[in-house]
């Protein structure tokens, strides 16, 4: 016999709504067929809600567990405050303004400045950042604290005994460090400068604490540190923030840190500022010298050179050009030299021609030299004017006559002998000056041949010694002005707002964590009721019956409230009579026109198996349906009482033969 199962949707009472599955007994597959398809499900939104509603008690427990937790939490929190400060950076230098020194970092270069070792080791040592207390009640034991120069870092102990007067010092490392009495330097073998007052040290006490290196202390600071520029091309301010758990100690460390910062940049300053006038005095010396050299250099060149001739010839007013003296004198030595060949030349002519036909002492008066000449000339002034006389006498006298024949003789000589002898004189004279002035010209071609040589000499060492006196020029103004900004050196940075002690904690995160607290645990809560209910084996919503099982849902009952006085509301009432009327048609028209056999069972007890059976009984035979009850419970079988008839015989007699149907 094929099961229909019949399940109560609340579980706890017989009378609950339940749902009803049916399948024909007689295995008549034909007419039942298989249940239609069913689409694909979305998010059973309807199962999470009923899962809820079952695990609400459940839910309710986890959320207050998690609020209390996470309330509970917010007791070991610290409130966070912020101290901020303003720190002004100077603008760069302009012309108009006076002379100072060039702005010594950029934007950034300030903040990476701010988290340098030199700034915030500083800090950490003046803060003792380095030292945590392990109870900060202790922090005043260790207010004369210092580290040396070498020490050692670490988990340390500190143990007072039972008098107060004794105490060792343990380290996690080594153990026992060294002891003393009260009022001794604690810790000088491990470099701590230490001498707590004999009241501090309380009998029997254990002290806590890790020491650890300034620059790891300045580090660990970062953490809570934050900057930020007004402008990332060109600030004028650095606003500075600091977290801390402890508002006083947070002021007095950023405050700390900005004085820090501002010293170390004015150092930074000074000291850049006297490097750079030291180097500028080097190189001023360095320039003075060279140029010393330079003019020492020309000097003795242009002195060494002053006779010798020279291109450089000054322009007169109102002329475009002037040739230089030397390169005239030298041409005009060059012509005259020129001249006197020539008129040698003519002179030597002139004495081959002597006495030959044609020839005339006219041709003396064409040569320039022979009219400088005036033994020459007044030879030829002579013979000028014995031929005038003897032209004179020729036409009186015949040739014979004596005046005649001396007048000729005369002029026989001056023609043969004194006008020959004084020529040869003057081309002996012309030869001497060609050679003095031949001599003279090739000097003088020398000189000239080295002017260029000896004028870009010149110009260079004029050159090196210009250079030299322009970069004097130049490292003695930048020295004058270096040392200057020297004198009156402002510091690019300085304190604009110091930080002041913040009164109220930067945020509250109790209300945040409480509020997460109570998400979490409520999500948690959700998550466990769906989780639960989806391992829950037992058939609790209708896709089980209809998608895990593939059988048809052929009617639902509703709960059955009573009231009060144990009836149910009339309007309760019809609607689980309808109810069964449901049920009652559908398997009456599910099954065809045979009998309908079916059984009613469940997996647990008071889950309605009585109530459903009897009323769907009652309902088949109000409509005319022989029908016959079996309560199959041979334990604790109710159903005799719903129709109040005996129980006995019953089920087991009939099977017994002990009894018979009526």
């Amino acid at each position: 016999m094929t099961p229909s199962q019949i399940q109560p949707v609340s579980p706890g009472d017989e009378v609950s709504p339940v749902a009803l599955e049916g399948q024909s007994s007689l295995d008549v597959s034909g007419a039942l067929g298989a249940a239609p398809p069913l689409p694909e499900p979305g998010i059973p939104w309807g199962r999470y809600i009923s899962a809820l509603q079952r695990y609400k008690w459940m839910m309710l427990t986890i959320v207050l567990l998690g609020t209390a937790a996470s309330v509970g939490a917010t007791r070991f929190l610290k409130p966070e405050y912020r101290a901020t400060a303003t720190i002004y950076i100077e603008t760069p230098p302009d012309d108009a303004g006076p002379i100072r020194a060039a702005e010594l970092l950029r934007s950034f270069g300030w903040l990476e400045l701010l988290k340098t070792g030199i700034v915030l080791d500083s800090v950490a040592i003046a803060q003792r950042l380095y030292l945590t207390p392990a109870d900060p009640r202790d922090s005043v034991l260790f207010s004369g604290f210092a580290l040396e120069p070498s020490y050692a870092t670490g988990n340390y102990q500190l143990l007072v005994d039972d008098t107060g007067r004794n105490w060792t010092l343990e380290s996690e490392r080594k153990g026992t460090v060294e002891s003393g009495t009260a009022g001794d330097s604690i810790g000088r073998t491990v470099g701590f400068a230490w001498v707590p007052g004999s009241d501090l040290l309380r009998a029997g006490s254990t002290i806590d604490f890790s020491i650890v290196t300034p620059r790891e202390a300045g580090q660990r600071l970062m953490a809570g540190f934050a900057t930020q520029l007004n402008n990332e091309q060109q600030a004028n301010f650095i606003r500075l923030s600091l977290l801390g758990p402890d508002p006083a100690k947070t002021a007095n460390i950023l405050n700390d840190l900005t004085v820090r910062f501002v010293d170390v940049a004015a150092d930074l300053k000074r000291r850049k500022l006297t490097i750079l006038t030291e180097t500028l005095g080097e190189q001023v010396r360095y320039a003075e010298e060279n140029l010393r050299q330079a003019e020492t250099k020309l000097e003795s060149y242009r002195v060494s050179t002053i006779v010798l001739p020279t291109e450089n010839v000054p322009v007169a007013a109102g002329l475009q050009a002037t040739q230089p003296v030397v390169l005239t004198n030298y041409f005009n030595q060059k012509m005259q030299l020129e001249e006197l060949r020539r008129d040698r030349a003519a002179l030597q002519d002139l004495l081959t021609r002597i006495g030959t036909p044609g020839f005339t002492m006219d041709a003396f008066q064409t040569i320039p030299a022979a009219q400088k000449a005036p033994d020459l000339n007044l030879a030829l002034d002579e013979l000028s004017k014995a031929d005038a006389e003897l032209r004179a006498l020729t036409f009186r006298y015949t040739d014979e006559h004596k005046p005649v024949r001396d007048l000729q003789d005369r002029i026989n000589i001056l023609r043969t002998q004194t006008i020959p002898a004084y020529t040869n004189g003057l081309v002996q004279q012309i030869l001497t000056q060609e050679q003095t002035l031949g001599s003279q010209i090739a000097s003088q071609s020398r000189d000239l041949q080295q002017i260029p040589t000896r004028t870009i000499n010149e110009q260079r060492l004029t050159r090196e010694q210009v250079a030299a006196a322009t970069l004097y020029t130049t490292l003695s103004t930048r020295y004058e002005e270096a040392k200057l900004a020297l004198a009156s050196a402002i510091p690019d940075v300085k304190i604009l707002d110091a930080a002041v002690t913040p009164r109220r904690p930067t945020s509250n995160s109790a209300p945040r964590i409480v509020l997460l607290g109570l998400l979490a645990s409520l999500g948690l809560a959700f998550a466990l009721a769906i989780l639960l209910d989806q391992l829950d084996k037992r058939f609790r919503y209708p896709d089980q019956v209809t998608r895990e099982l593939g059988l048809t849902i052929l009617g639902a009952v509703p709960a059955i409230k009573h009231g009060k006085n144990g009836l149910q509301k009339p309007e309760d009432a019809s609607q689980t009579l309808e109810a069964f009327r449901s049920i009652r048609l559908n398997l009456a028209h599910s099954y065809g026109s045979g009998p309908v056999r079916l059984t009613i069972t469940s997996p647990g007890p008071s889950e309605g198996k009585s109530l459903i059976s009897s009323h769907l009984a009652r309902s088949f035979a109000e409509a005319g349906y022989k029908t016959l009850l079996i309560d199959g419970d041979i334990r604790r079988g109710a159903l005799h009482r719903s129709f109040s008839i005996d129980r006995q015989p019953g089920l087991l007699d009939y099977l017994g033969g002990n009894a018979s149907v009526a």
